[in-house]
């Protein structure tokens, strides 16, 4: 099926999945102008290849702790920035949890008549993986949920190790408790980041539907449909374990599609969709982190 794609369809796919970290980044610019008003598009770009390497080079853990150098780079003290981070991880999240309840309404008929074996968990998959969305979106922005965690922190050990570890993250959730509620108050703000969240993902979701129509498969699937399919797959890997954003899109990309395509064909589609999405994005954020060093260097 990959023998089938001319050039035109390559670079489309391509140039879909590079839109995913760049609209990443005019998320990350909205945010930050919050704090910077005189923070440019360039420099949220700049943020989102730190975030994209970080997460790459450090097995999953350091998106947030590099964007955080470089917004620190930029001005912005390290404690807003960790919480406008976070809240930016958030912001994404919750989009997810909604544009797969609003396909998951409008075609739940559909995917109940279409689903069988292991597809028929679904609906638990789906509803522990809503309630950890929901949780952490309520640690961020619900002061009685914020009181709720500093009475379960007092519970820790009482040793020396465990009441520092305490007090750093009674520091953090305080950050981030100040920083949301800055960032909520700006309604519109919060429109514009949950509309580029959106546009985010529906690129993103649109790619399965090229790669099945550019190599020409018979699976009977429309657009509408590959766009449920794929915001519950991406929906699904939240609850699946990862190293560096590899192995819980693969397992939850055949777990959605394999009752829909061959194996070969799905193979085919996931390999295309995987190239474009985390291989090309990884190594353009390589040459973006470098050239993200080289611009901040220039404001200090």
């Amino acid at each position: 099926a990959l023998t089938q794609l001319n050039l035109w369809q390559v670079l489309v796919v391509l140039a879909l999945g590079i839109s995913y970290p760049l609209l990443e980044g005019c998320v990350a610019w909205v945010i930050v102008r919050s704090r910077i008003p005189g923070f440019r598009l360039w420099q949220g770009i700049d943020t989102a290849w730190c975030g994209t390497f970080g997460n790459v080079v450090t097995l999953g853990a350091g998106a947030v702790p590099v964007q955080t150098w470089y917004l620190h780079r930029c001005g912005l003290p390290v404690g807003p920035g960790v919480g406008l981070m976070t809240l930016q991880y958030v912001f994404h999240k919750t989009t997810v949890l909604l544009y797969a309840t609003v396909m998951l309404l409008l075609q739940h008929r559909w995917l109940a008549a279409n689903t069988t074996g292991v597809m028929n968990y679904l609906p638990m998959a789906y509803a522990v993986v809503a309630a950890i969305i929901v949780v952490l979106v309520l640690v961020c922005v619900s002061p009685l949920v914020q009181d709720l965690a500093r009475w379960l922190m007092r519970l820790l050990p009482k040793t020396e190790k465990w009441q520092q570890r305490r007090a750093d993250w009674q520091q953090q959730l305080d950050v981030l408790g100040e920083e949301s509620r800055r960032l909520l108050a700006d309604k519109p703000r919060c429109a514009e980041i949950l509309a580029l969240q959106a546009v985010k993902l529906f690129g993103l979701f649109c790619l399965p539907y090229l790669c099945i129509r550019f190599m020409g498969l018979s699976c009977g699937l429309s657009f509408w449909q590959v766009q449920l399919l794929t915001s519950l797959m991406l929906f699904l890997s939240n609850a699946l374990p990862n190293v560096a954003g590899m192995g819980s899109i693969e397992t939850a990309f055949l777990l959605v599609f394999g009752a829909f395509l061959t194996r070969g064909e799905t193979m085919s589609v996931l390999m295309l969709f995987r190239i474009a999405t985390y291989y090309v994005v990884v190594a353009v954020s390589a040459v973006g982190f470098f050239f993200a060093q080289k611009n901040v260097q220039k404001l200090v």
